[in-house]
C-alpha cells in the first residue's frame, strides 16, 4: 500500500458508524487526570518534551499520526504496530491498556485513517 492514497470508505454505513464511535473515543475523558486523546492530540502546537503532537481532528495531524506506522524502533531493534505506541498513550493517560485488535483500537484507528483521507501512505517509518 506504500504510495497509495488513503481511502477509507466513509460512504458505508458501518464503516461511518465505527468512525463516529472512533470520534467518541477521542473526545471521551476519564482516568486519574480525566484525559481524553484530544487532550494531547485535539489542538495545534503541542508537545510532550520535545516531540511535537499531531492534532488528530485535523487531516493534517492524522495523517502525522498514521503515516509512520507500522514503525521501526530503533532504541529495540523492533517493528512495532500503531496499536503500540497507542497503548503507550493509554497507559501514560493511566487508562487500562486496549486488547489488541479490540474494538477500541478499531475504531480509533479507522477516525485517524478516515481523517486522513486522500493522503498518500509512506510508511513504514523509522522511529
Amino acid at each position: 500500500s506504500k504510495d497509495m492514497k488513503i481511502a477509507v470508505p466513509l460512504d458505508h454505513p458501518r464503516v461511518r458508524e465505527i468512525y463516529e464511535i472512533g470520534k467518541e473515543v477521542v473526545n471521551y475523558r476519564a482516568g486519574p487526570y480525566d484525559f481524553s486523546c484530544n487532550t494531547c492530540h485535539g489542538s495545534d502546537g503541542k508537545r510532550i518534551r520535545m516531540q511535537q503532537l499531531p492534532n488528530i481532528a485535523t487531516k493534517k495531524g492524522a495523517a502525522t499520526a498514521v503515516l509512520g506506522w507500522p514503525g521501526y524502533r530503533m532504541t529495540g531493534n523492533v517493528m512495532l504496530p500503531q496499536q503500540w505506541r497507542m497503548n503507550d498513550c493509554f497507559r501514560q493517560q493511566r487508562f487500562p491498556q486496549p486488547s489488541y485488535a479490540s474494538d477500541t483500537i478499531t475504531s480509533l484507528l479507522t477516525y485517524m485513517t478516515g481523517t486522513a483521507n486522500g493522503t498518500t501512505y509512506t510508511g513504514p517509518g523509522i522511529k
